[in-house]
């Protein structure tokens, strides 16, 4: 059991990291910049993610009337913005990678540090009386190496060597509307 373990771990990070040095590839310092730009959509971004899903967390959890220790998973989970598959899902839908990968690193970036604040104002606000403990630097350096870093790098090298960021960028699927 050891062994699958550290197989699937050693899948997940593989799978973060490359996700993020993609979308690095497919970005540029100007889309970026429109992406940050774009206020409305950082302010909906970050209330839905720091506020309204970690609130859906404890809510469910009390709707349900979870067991203590699965509502504190439900609130951990639903506490973690800035997940690793926005981008992904961006890909996946045809839809602006730039822009997911953007707010997924912006959404990470701000997480790791209102993550721990987050998760122990609503663990006491629900009296679980149970004792979490989190290393909040740990969560930060996991962000930065796992997804600040492949991206930042992926992006550096779309500007610096663009010849090499076009071939080694994933090939985009044909659009299901395009004709073959």
């Amino acid at each position: 059991m050891d062994a699958l373990h550290l197989v699937l771990n050693a899948v997940t990070v593989i799978f973060i990291a490359a996700t993020m040095f993609a979308a690095g590839l497919r970005a540029t310092v100007p889309a970026l910049r429109g992406v940050f730009a774009d206020i409305p959509l950082l302010a909906l971004a970050l209330t839905a993610n720091m506020v309204v899903i970690p609130l859906l967390g404890w809510g469910i959890g009390a709707l349900f009337g979870l067991p203590s220790a699965a509502s504190i998973a439900l609130v951990l989970i639903a506490s973690s913005p800035g997940g690793p598959f926005g981008a992904k899902l961006a890909t996946g839908q045809q839809g602006d990678v730039v822009a997911g990968a953007a707010t997924q690193v912006l959404l990470a970036s701000l997480g790791s540090l209102t993550f721990a604040p987050t998760v122990n104002a609503i663990l006491t606000a629900a009296d679980t009386r149970a004792e979490v403990s989190l290393d909040v630097g740990a969560l930060v350096r996991a962000m930065a190496l796992l997804q600040l870093v492949p991206f930042a790098i992926g992006l550096l090298l779309r500007r610096y060597a663009e010849p090499t960021a076009q071939a080694w960028r994933p090939r985009q699927p044909p659009s299901p509307t395009s004709p073959s």
